[in-house]
């Protein structure tokens, strides 16, 4: 984003959102940082982009001067816009601006993971809350916690599955945002390779995103009532939290698998993106399914790679516990 000569962008009063497929939250922001406590909308609420923001600013935007507008949205930025990918909302920064009644110039628009990733050197060390399990439970020893110096990798899985990385170079942070989630889908043991399977009968090619994510979560659990020859009951990911709670064999199934699954994936990621500072695992799936289930399995299959085991075990990972640091990694990526 480009300003005019002399325009000095921290000054500015920010609009700043991260929209999901089911959620949208909105904040004011100045100097890379918020201003006020986030509101979040159910994002099916509203008909577009425009009229969620324009109902954000009547309620909190009186009497300030709104410069500008930093917009994070679940998909990829193409062309300057973002179609999203699990949602019919569009953010295109010339229509937004019209809209709104700012300069054109005056929006920016980012992935939401890319905003994640904007926010982790930034992140707090009790904003993360680090897993337990892997070679440091068998040692008896704490895991690996807070953040190193290298690059740090932050993947979640919400309505969809996001990645995005931040890599520490010469010149400072630089944020990488990315599609891996939608990356093939690698099963290992034969429940996966059966859940993979029924996937593939339902959508063809088989991403990450189709097994973790919600939908990809009431998958597995799809799989496993079949595997035991149980009816599935309703609720989606809903139903899975609930049955762990009670002790349902099929969802503690489908939620550990869940669990293992995310493992290697983060691991895949750490090892594709030398991610020394670590892995942040953020999104709305993991925290329900932590308070019903032992997530130790995770930094399990996180390690298990082969001759690179032993330093995945060095590596931290943590659960994202800031509920809105893509606000904030918003917030400062506008400022720049």
């Amino acid at each position: 984003m480009h300003d005019a000569p002399r325009e000095r962008r921290a000054d500015h009063v920010v609009l700043v959102g991260d929209v999901g497929g089911t959620f949208a939250r909105f904040a004011l922001a100045r100097e890379g940082r918020l201003l006020n406590t986030p509101e979040r909308i159910e994002r099916a609420g509203w008909p577009d982009l425009a009229s969620a923001c324009r109902h954000y600013l009547s309620a909190h935007g009186h009497g300030l001067r709104i410069d500008g507008a930093a917009i994070a949205a679940a998909g990829r930025v193409q062309d300057g816009r973002i179609a999203m990918t699990n949602a019919d909302w569009s953010v295109d920064p010339p229509a937004l601006a019209a809209e709104l009644g700012l300069r054109a110039h005056r929006v920016a628009v980012l992935n939401d993971f890319g905003a994640l990733a904007w926010s982790l050197p930034w992140l707090a060390a009790d904003e993360l809350a680090p897993l337990p399990g892997g070679a440091a439970a068998r040692a008896g020893r704490p895991p690996p916690a807070g953040v190193g110096h290298g690059h740090r990798v932050v993947v979640g899985p919400g309505t969809g599955l996001g990645v995005a990385a931040v890599v520490h170079t010469a010149h400072g942070w630089q944020p990488i945002a990315s599609e891996g989630g939608h990356a093939s889908c690698a099963p290992e043991t034969p429940f996966e390779q059966a859940a993979h399977a029924l996937a593939a009968r339902r959508f063809g090619r088989v991403s990450w995103e189709r097994l973790l994510s919600g939908p990809g979560l009431a998958l597995l659990h799809e799989a496993a009532c079949l595997e035991a020859g149980v009816p599935l009951p309703k609720g989606g990911a809903a139903a899975v939290v609930e049955g762990c709670a009670r002790g349902d064999a099929a969802a503690v199934r489908a939620a550990r698998t869940f669990v293992e699954l995310l493992g290697a994936f983060a691991g895949d990621l750490a090892l594709i993106y030398d991610a020394a500072g670590g892995v942040v695992v953020a999104g709305g799936v993991v925290p329900r399914l932590a308070a019903v289930l032992p997530l130790d399995a995770l930094r399990g299959r996180f390690e298990a790679k082969g001759r690179f085991a032993d330093w995945l075990a060095t590596v931290p990972v943590g659960l994202l516990t800031a509920p809105y640091a893509a606000l904030r990694g918003a917030a400062i990526a506008y400022r720049g």
